[in-house]
């Protein structure tokens, strides 16, 4: 495993396992519609539900379409199920972390 992919699997299980005060966005990836999705520290809320062990996952295209979800880190990849119930796989490596609004 290179180094940048051990930064991005720290980063992001570093994000499960610290309760922030403060939502932030810490990964985001290229998406296909022009935009991107956006990986984010909050616990996930869905359908009037709190999941603990899943985090909020944004997602936004080029032409303003916006959709979220839940993810969770499986190995080396992110799983995100979309609000539309569709389930997605994600190679970690695809990710860039953000650090404060700063992409490293």
């Amino acid at each position: 495993m290179g180094e940048i992919m051990k930064h991005i699997l720290a980063a992001l299980l570093l994000a499960f396992s610290i309760s922030s005060a403060q939502a932030e966005a810490i990964a985001q990836a290229q998406n296909e519609g022009g935009g991107a999705i956006v990986l984010t520290n909050e616990v996930c809320k869905a359908g009037g539900k709190t999941f603990s062990d899943l985090r909020r996952v944004y997602a936004y295209t080029g032409s303003g379409l916006t959709q979220e979800g839940c993810y969770m880190l499986e190995d080396e990849t992110v799983v995100v199920v979309w609000e539309s119930g569709n389930k997605r796989r994600y190679h970690a490596s695809g990710f860039t972390l953000i650090n404060r609004g700063k992409q490293i």
